[in-house]
Protein backbone atom coordinates (compact mmCIF):
# COMPACT_ATOMS: atom_id res chain seq x y z
CA UNK A 1 0.00 0.00 0.00
CA UNK A 2 1.43 3.17 -0.89
CA UNK A 3 0.61 5.55 1.59
CA UNK A 4 1.66 9.13 -0.37
CA UNK A 5 -1.47 7.98 -2.38
CA UNK A 6 -3.78 7.53 0.66
CA UNK A 7 -2.65 11.14 1.75
CA UNK A 8 -3.41 12.52 -1.48
CA UNK A 9 -7.16 10.86 -1.58
CA UNK A 10 -7.34 12.19 2.14
CA UNK A 11 -7.03 15.73 0.62
CA UNK A 12 -9.52 15.01 -1.73
CA UNK A 13 -12.00 13.48 0.82
CA UNK A 14 -11.61 16.33 2.82
CA UNK A 15 -12.43 18.96 -0.27
CA UNK A 16 -15.74 16.84 -0.98
CA UNK A 17 -16.59 16.12 3.06
CA UNK A 18 -20.14 17.91 2.92
CA UNK A 19 -21.48 16.32 -0.16
CA UNK A 20 -19.74 12.58 0.75
CA UNK A 21 -21.39 13.33 4.48
CA UNK A 22 -24.88 14.24 3.30
CA UNK A 23 -25.22 10.26 1.93
CA UNK A 24 -23.09 8.53 4.32
CA UNK A 25 -24.03 10.38 7.79
CA UNK A 26 -26.30 7.39 8.01
CA UNK A 27 -23.99 4.80 9.35
CA UNK A 28 -22.90 6.55 12.48
CA UNK A 29 -26.63 6.73 13.24
CA UNK A 30 -27.62 3.05 11.94
CA UNK A 31 -24.86 1.90 14.58
CA UNK A 32 -25.87 4.23 17.77
CA UNK A 33 -29.43 2.90 16.70
CA UNK A 34 -28.44 -0.74 17.19
CA UNK A 35 -26.56 -0.13 20.15
CA UNK A 36 -29.34 1.12 21.66
CA UNK A 37 -31.66 -1.24 20.98
CA UNK A 38 -30.23 -5.01 20.54
CA UNK A 39 -31.05 -7.25 23.02
CA UNK A 40 -29.64 -10.83 21.93
CA UNK A 41 -32.26 -12.52 24.88
CA UNK A 42 -34.72 -10.57 23.82
CA UNK A 43 -38.24 -12.81 24.22
CA UNK A 44 -39.20 -11.43 20.75
CA UNK A 45 -36.09 -11.95 19.00
CA UNK A 46 -37.07 -11.49 15.10
CA UNK A 47 -39.04 -8.50 16.42
CA UNK A 48 -35.74 -7.01 17.74
CA UNK A 49 -33.82 -7.68 14.81
CA UNK A 50 -36.42 -5.76 12.73
CA UNK A 51 -36.44 -2.78 15.06
CA UNK A 52 -32.60 -2.55 16.12
CA UNK A 53 -31.36 -2.64 12.17
CA UNK A 54 -34.12 -0.35 11.09
CA UNK A 55 -32.03 2.33 10.66
CA UNK A 56 -29.18 0.28 8.44
CA UNK A 57 -31.30 -0.86 5.73
CA UNK A 58 -29.16 1.00 3.43
CA UNK A 59 -26.57 -1.32 4.45
CA UNK A 60 -28.80 -4.57 4.69
CA UNK A 61 -31.76 -4.09 2.90
CA UNK A 62 -31.31 -2.20 -0.44
CA UNK A 63 -32.23 -3.62 -4.09
CA UNK A 64 -32.41 -7.28 -4.60
CA UNK A 65 -30.69 -7.44 -1.40
CA UNK A 66 -32.29 -8.63 1.90
CA UNK A 67 -30.10 -10.25 4.21
CA UNK A 68 -31.87 -8.72 7.32
CA UNK A 69 -35.44 -9.52 6.04
CA UNK A 70 -34.07 -13.52 5.78
CA UNK A 71 -32.42 -13.09 9.28
CA UNK A 72 -35.53 -11.97 10.69
CA UNK A 73 -37.66 -14.67 8.96
CA UNK A 74 -35.68 -17.45 10.12
CA UNK A 75 -35.50 -15.81 13.69
CA UNK A 76 -39.30 -16.21 13.78
CA UNK A 77 -39.63 -19.67 12.63
CA UNK A 78 -36.09 -20.57 15.04
CA UNK A 79 -35.14 -18.05 17.19
CA UNK A 80 -33.29 -20.32 19.91
CA UNK A 81 -31.46 -21.53 17.07
CA UNK A 82 -30.91 -18.38 15.51
CA UNK A 83 -29.84 -16.52 18.86
CA UNK A 84 -27.36 -19.38 19.07
CA UNK A 85 -25.70 -18.49 15.86
CA UNK A 86 -25.42 -15.07 16.58
CA UNK A 87 -24.04 -15.75 20.00
CA UNK A 88 -21.28 -18.03 18.61
CA UNK A 89 -21.06 -15.23 16.01
CA UNK A 90 -20.37 -12.55 18.45
CA UNK A 91 -18.10 -14.30 20.54
CA UNK A 92 -15.09 -12.44 20.58
CA UNK A 93 -12.57 -15.63 22.17
CA UNK A 94 -12.72 -17.37 18.92
CA UNK A 95 -11.10 -17.04 15.40
CA UNK A 96 -13.54 -14.62 13.23
CA UNK A 97 -12.67 -16.60 9.76
CA UNK A 98 -14.26 -19.63 11.59
CA UNK A 99 -17.10 -17.41 13.29
CA UNK A 100 -17.85 -15.80 9.87
CA UNK A 101 -17.75 -19.13 7.99
CA UNK A 102 -20.09 -21.42 10.54
CA UNK A 103 -22.24 -18.76 10.83
CA UNK A 104 -22.86 -18.77 6.56
CA UNK A 105 -22.78 -22.37 6.75
CA UNK A 106 -25.18 -23.09 9.67
CA UNK A 107 -27.66 -20.44 8.33
CA UNK A 108 -28.07 -21.87 4.99
CA UNK A 109 -28.69 -24.66 6.86
CA UNK A 110 -31.61 -23.03 8.76
CA UNK A 111 -32.93 -21.45 5.81
CA UNK A 112 -33.25 -24.41 3.20
CA UNK A 113 -35.14 -26.03 5.85
CA UNK A 114 -37.73 -23.32 6.24
CA UNK A 115 -37.32 -21.74 2.42
CA UNK A 116 -35.92 -24.50 0.40
CA UNK A 117 -33.69 -22.79 -2.16
CA UNK A 118 -33.84 -19.34 -1.63
CA UNK A 119 -31.21 -17.04 -1.26
CA UNK A 120 -29.99 -16.44 2.59
CA UNK A 121 -28.20 -13.62 1.49
CA UNK A 122 -25.75 -13.82 4.67
CA UNK A 123 -22.21 -13.51 2.78
CA UNK A 124 -19.51 -11.82 3.98
CA UNK A 125 -20.95 -8.51 3.57
CA UNK A 126 -23.91 -8.86 5.70
CA UNK A 127 -21.95 -10.47 8.46
CA UNK A 128 -19.21 -7.43 8.58
CA UNK A 129 -22.18 -5.55 8.78
CA UNK A 130 -23.73 -7.26 12.03
CA UNK A 131 -20.10 -7.54 13.51
CA UNK A 132 -19.71 -3.64 12.83
CA UNK A 133 -23.21 -2.69 14.46
CA UNK A 134 -22.18 -4.97 17.44
CA UNK A 135 -18.64 -4.32 17.70
CA UNK A 136 -18.25 -1.13 15.41
CA UNK A 137 -14.66 -0.46 17.76
CA UNK A 138 -13.08 -3.32 16.62
CA UNK A 139 -14.27 -4.45 13.05
CA UNK A 140 -15.26 -2.45 9.35
CA UNK A 141 -17.96 -2.35 7.15
CA UNK A 142 -17.09 -4.77 3.67
CA UNK A 143 -18.09 -4.69 0.13
CA UNK A 144 -15.85 -7.10 -1.99
CA UNK A 145 -16.05 -4.49 -4.53
CA UNK A 146 -15.41 -1.35 -2.56
CA UNK A 147 -12.53 -3.69 -1.08
CA UNK A 148 -11.26 -4.78 -5.03
CA UNK A 149 -11.40 -1.35 -6.36
CA UNK A 150 -9.42 0.17 -3.21
CA UNK A 151 -6.76 -1.95 -3.11
CA UNK A 152 -5.94 -1.93 -6.85
CA UNK A 153 -6.12 2.17 -6.34
CA UNK A 154 -3.12 2.10 -3.65
CA UNK A 155 -1.08 -0.57 -4.98
CA UNK A 156 -1.89 -2.99 -2.19
CA UNK A 157 -0.31 -6.55 -3.44
CA UNK A 158 -3.28 -8.45 -3.04
CA UNK A 159 -5.76 -9.42 -5.85
CA UNK A 160 -9.56 -10.13 -3.77
CA UNK A 161 -11.31 -13.05 -5.62
CA UNK A 162 -15.41 -13.15 -4.92
CA UNK A 163 -16.49 -15.58 -2.16
CA UNK A 164 -12.60 -15.77 -0.71
CA UNK A 165 -12.95 -15.74 3.39
CA UNK A 166 -9.33 -14.50 2.79
CA UNK A 167 -10.39 -11.30 1.26
CA UNK A 168 -11.59 -10.65 5.62
CA UNK A 169 -7.89 -10.62 7.02
CA UNK A 170 -6.10 -8.93 4.52
CA UNK A 171 -9.65 -6.26 4.00
CA UNK A 172 -9.63 -5.99 8.09
CA UNK A 173 -5.49 -5.66 7.64
CA UNK A 174 -5.37 -2.93 4.88
CA UNK A 175 -7.75 -1.08 6.95
CA UNK A 176 -6.09 -0.58 10.18
CA UNK A 177 -3.03 0.96 7.67
CA UNK A 178 -5.49 3.31 6.42
CA UNK A 179 -6.43 4.26 9.95
CA UNK A 180 -3.13 5.02 10.49
CA UNK A 181 -3.00 7.19 7.62
CA UNK A 182 -6.31 9.09 8.52
CA UNK A 183 -5.61 9.11 12.25
CA UNK A 184 -2.84 11.84 11.09
CA UNK A 185 -4.68 14.24 9.90
CA UNK A 186 -5.84 16.44 12.47
CA UNK A 187 -8.62 18.94 10.30
CA UNK A 188 -10.03 15.79 9.00
CA UNK A 189 -10.47 14.25 12.63
CA UNK A 190 -12.02 17.60 13.35
CA UNK A 191 -14.14 17.57 10.76
CA UNK A 192 -15.11 14.00 11.80
CA UNK A 193 -16.01 15.12 14.90
CA UNK A 194 -18.34 18.19 14.11
CA UNK A 195 -20.81 16.09 11.85
CA UNK A 196 -21.55 13.76 14.80
CA UNK A 197 -24.48 14.53 17.41
CA UNK A 198 -26.13 12.81 19.80
CA UNK A 199 -28.01 10.75 17.44
CA UNK A 200 -24.54 9.53 16.03
CA UNK A 201 -22.25 6.50 17.46
CA UNK A 202 -19.25 8.73 18.02
CA UNK A 203 -16.78 6.15 16.29
CA UNK A 204 -13.90 6.78 18.92
CA UNK A 205 -11.61 4.71 16.94
CA UNK A 206 -12.34 6.05 13.74
CA UNK A 207 -13.21 2.83 12.14
CA UNK A 208 -16.55 3.77 10.66
CA UNK A 209 -14.27 6.93 9.50
CA UNK A 210 -12.07 4.96 7.67
CA UNK A 211 -14.66 2.66 6.18
CA UNK A 212 -16.25 6.08 4.77
CA UNK A 213 -13.18 7.35 3.31
CA UNK A 214 -12.47 3.88 1.41
CA UNK A 215 -15.51 4.27 -0.21
CA UNK A 216 -15.22 7.68 -0.82
CA UNK A 217 -12.11 6.80 -2.97
CA UNK A 218 -14.15 4.07 -5.00
CA UNK A 219 -17.85 5.84 -5.18
CA UNK A 220 -17.64 9.59 -4.59
CA UNK A 221 -14.21 11.01 -5.53
CA UNK A 222 -12.85 11.84 -9.22
CA UNK A 223 -9.87 9.80 -10.57
CA UNK A 224 -7.32 12.95 -9.80
CA UNK A 225 -4.57 11.74 -7.41
CA UNK A 226 -1.60 11.98 -9.46
CA UNK A 227 0.07 7.67 -9.62
CA UNK A 228 4.00 8.11 -8.51
CA UNK A 229 6.32 6.23 -10.79
CA UNK A 230 6.84 2.82 -9.08
CA UNK A 231 10.49 2.66 -7.33
CA UNK A 232 12.62 -0.84 -7.45
CA UNK A 233 12.51 -2.04 -3.70
CA UNK A 234 15.11 -4.97 -4.99
CA UNK A 235 17.59 -2.59 -6.40
CA UNK A 236 17.07 0.36 -3.97
CA UNK A 237 17.53 -2.16 -1.04
CA UNK A 238 20.60 -2.93 1.11
CA UNK A 239 20.46 -6.67 2.14
CA UNK A 240 23.01 -9.01 3.75
CA UNK A 241 22.46 -12.77 4.38
CA UNK A 242 23.35 -14.60 7.51
CA UNK A 243 23.20 -17.54 8.87
CA UNK A 244 21.58 -17.59 12.78
CA UNK A 245 24.61 -19.51 13.66
CA UNK A 246 26.87 -16.58 12.64
CA UNK A 247 24.73 -14.22 15.20
CA UNK A 248 25.65 -13.71 18.83
CA UNK A 249 23.13 -12.40 21.35
CA UNK A 250 23.57 -9.90 24.43
CA UNK A 251 22.61 -11.62 27.53
CA UNK A 252 20.45 -9.29 30.04
CA UNK A 253 19.87 -9.98 33.65
CA UNK A 254 16.40 -8.81 35.22
CA UNK A 255 16.86 -5.78 37.20
CA UNK A 256 13.42 -5.77 38.88
CA UNK A 257 13.57 -2.20 38.51
CA UNK A 258 10.12 -0.81 37.84
CA UNK A 259 9.29 1.62 34.69
CA UNK A 260 5.89 3.21 33.48
CA UNK A 261 5.97 2.37 29.88
CA UNK A 262 2.97 3.14 27.64
CA UNK A 263 2.97 -0.28 26.59
CA UNK A 264 -0.89 -0.22 25.17
CA UNK A 265 0.57 2.95 22.60
CA UNK A 266 3.57 0.97 21.92
CA UNK A 267 1.55 -2.00 20.91
CA UNK A 268 -0.72 -0.37 18.53
CA UNK A 269 2.89 1.24 16.72
CA UNK A 270 4.22 -1.53 17.12
CA UNK A 271 1.40 -3.48 15.22
CA UNK A 272 1.37 -0.97 12.33
CA UNK A 273 4.61 -0.96 11.71
CA UNK A 274 4.81 -4.67 11.67
CA UNK A 275 1.51 -4.86 9.50
CA UNK A 276 3.49 -2.51 6.72
CA UNK A 277 6.71 -4.28 6.83
CA UNK A 278 5.12 -7.37 5.87
CA UNK A 279 3.26 -5.74 2.82
CA UNK A 280 7.13 -4.53 2.11
CA UNK A 281 8.10 -7.77 2.17
CA UNK A 282 5.59 -9.60 0.25
CA UNK A 283 6.38 -6.45 -3.03
CA UNK A 284 9.81 -7.71 -2.43
CA UNK A 285 9.59 -11.23 -2.66
CA UNK A 286 7.19 -10.39 -6.04
CA UNK A 287 9.37 -8.12 -7.60
CA UNK A 288 12.79 -10.38 -6.84
CA UNK A 289 10.70 -13.42 -8.23
CA UNK A 290 9.91 -11.46 -11.63
CA UNK A 291 13.11 -10.60 -12.14
CA UNK A 292 14.33 -13.76 -12.10
CA UNK A 293 11.82 -14.82 -14.42
CA UNK A 294 9.70 -16.26 -12.13
CA UNK A 295 6.29 -14.45 -12.51
CA UNK A 296 4.18 -17.36 -12.21
CA UNK A 297 5.43 -18.28 -8.50
CA UNK A 298 5.23 -14.43 -7.77
CA UNK A 299 1.77 -14.73 -8.37
CA UNK A 300 1.94 -17.71 -5.55
CA UNK A 301 3.40 -15.66 -2.74
CA UNK A 302 0.70 -15.74 0.16
CA UNK A 303 0.89 -13.74 2.99
CA UNK A 304 -0.64 -16.48 5.37
CA UNK A 305 -0.54 -14.25 8.61
CA UNK A 306 -3.12 -11.99 6.76
CA UNK A 307 -5.38 -15.27 5.36
CA UNK A 308 -4.94 -17.92 7.67
CA UNK A 309 -3.51 -15.73 10.91
CA UNK A 310 -1.03 -15.50 13.35
CA UNK A 311 0.40 -18.72 15.04
CA UNK A 312 1.65 -20.53 11.24
CA UNK A 313 4.48 -19.75 13.00
CA UNK A 314 5.70 -17.31 10.01
CA UNK A 315 4.56 -14.20 8.06
CA UNK A 316 4.70 -15.15 4.56
CA UNK A 317 5.24 -18.24 1.95
CA UNK A 318 7.59 -17.32 -0.89
CA UNK A 319 9.76 -19.25 -3.37
CA UNK A 320 13.29 -19.55 -4.69
CA UNK A 321 13.69 -18.69 -8.08
CA UNK A 322 14.00 -23.02 -8.39
CA UNK A 323 10.75 -23.13 -7.19
CA UNK A 324 11.05 -24.36 -3.33
CA UNK A 325 9.36 -22.95 -0.56
CA UNK A 326 10.43 -20.28 1.83
CA UNK A 327 8.60 -19.64 5.14
CA UNK A 328 9.55 -16.10 5.46
CA UNK A 329 9.05 -14.57 9.28
CA UNK A 330 9.35 -10.65 9.57
CA UNK A 331 10.70 -8.53 12.38
CA UNK A 332 10.13 -4.36 11.69
CA UNK A 333 11.37 -1.81 13.12
CA UNK A 334 12.32 1.87 12.17
CA UNK A 335 15.22 2.18 14.10
CA UNK A 336 18.74 -0.06 13.87
CA UNK A 337 19.26 -3.75 13.18
CA UNK A 338 20.14 -4.06 16.85
CA UNK A 339 16.55 -3.06 18.33
CA UNK A 340 14.93 -5.45 20.43
CA UNK A 341 12.11 -7.72 18.63
CA UNK A 342 10.76 -10.75 20.03
CA UNK A 343 10.26 -13.73 18.98
CA UNK A 344 6.92 -16.09 19.89
CA UNK A 345 7.50 -20.18 20.50
CA UNK A 346 5.64 -21.21 17.34
CA UNK A 347 8.22 -19.13 15.15
CA UNK A 348 11.07 -20.80 16.99
CA UNK A 349 9.66 -24.37 16.88
CA UNK A 350 8.95 -23.77 13.21
CA UNK A 351 12.30 -22.61 12.47
CA UNK A 352 13.50 -25.71 14.37
CA UNK A 353 11.13 -27.91 12.27
CA UNK A 354 12.02 -26.19 8.80
CA UNK A 355 15.55 -24.76 9.32
CA UNK A 356 16.22 -25.38 5.77
CA UNK A 357 13.01 -23.51 4.84
CA UNK A 358 13.40 -21.02 7.43
CA UNK A 359 14.00 -17.26 6.98
CA UNK A 360 13.62 -14.13 9.47
CA UNK A 361 13.54 -11.00 7.30
CA UNK A 362 15.05 -8.36 9.71
CA UNK A 363 13.56 -5.09 7.93
CA UNK A 364 15.17 -1.64 10.09
CA UNK A 365 15.71 2.07 8.96
CA UNK A 366 11.80 1.02 7.83
CA UNK A 367 9.61 4.20 7.03
CA UNK A 368 6.77 2.93 4.81
CA UNK A 369 5.25 -0.40 3.10
CA UNK A 370 6.83 1.50 -0.49
CA UNK A 371 10.14 3.14 0.62
CA UNK A 372 13.83 1.69 0.59
CA UNK A 373 14.58 -0.02 3.96
CA UNK A 374 17.78 -1.71 5.01
CA UNK A 375 16.96 -6.22 5.58
CA UNK A 376 19.25 -8.78 6.84
CA UNK A 377 17.93 -12.15 6.22
CA UNK A 378 18.64 -14.35 8.49
CA UNK A 379 18.36 -18.63 7.92
CA UNK A 380 18.15 -21.64 9.34
CA UNK A 381 17.05 -23.12 13.09
CA UNK A 382 16.56 -19.51 15.51
CA UNK A 383 17.46 -21.75 18.88
CA UNK A 384 20.76 -20.25 18.67
CA UNK A 385 19.56 -16.14 19.00
CA UNK A 386 16.35 -16.81 21.84
CA UNK A 387 18.45 -17.66 25.08
CA UNK A 388 16.02 -15.41 26.52
CA UNK A 389 12.66 -15.85 27.37
CA UNK A 390 10.42 -13.17 28.93
CA UNK A 391 7.35 -14.84 29.64
CA UNK A 392 5.76 -18.38 30.30
CA UNK A 393 2.28 -18.94 29.42
CA UNK A 394 0.53 -21.25 32.47
CA UNK A 395 -2.65 -23.41 31.65
CA UNK A 396 -4.23 -24.86 35.28
CA UNK A 397 -5.38 -28.15 35.21
CA UNK A 398 -8.98 -28.12 36.02
CA UNK A 399 -9.15 -31.09 37.72
CA UNK A 400 -7.43 -29.38 40.37
CA UNK A 401 -8.80 -27.74 43.25
CA UNK A 402 -7.68 -24.96 45.06
CA UNK A 403 -7.03 -24.49 47.84
CA UNK A 404 -9.42 -21.44 49.63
Amino acid sequence: MNPNLIKNYISEYKREFNRINQEERYKWKAIKHFQDHFNLEAADLAANIESSMDEAKNLLSSGKYWPKRMLRKNAELAPERTRDMLRILFDEDFDIRERIENFRSDFKILNREHFGNDNDYQDHRAILVYLVLKYPERYFLYKFGMFKDFAEKVAYPYYPRRGRIENIGHYLGLCELVKAEVQKDQELLAMHARRLDDTCYQDPNHHVLTQDFIYAVVKHLKETVQRESKRSLVGSTSISYLNSEELSVMKKEPTFKGALINFIQNEIENRRTGDAGELWVVNFEKEYLIEKGRPDLAKKIKHSSREEGDGLGYDIRSFHPDGKPKFIEVKTTKGNFESIFYITRNELECSKRYPEKYYLYRLFHFKDSVSPAELKIISGDLSSICLMPVSYQVNFNSKISLKK
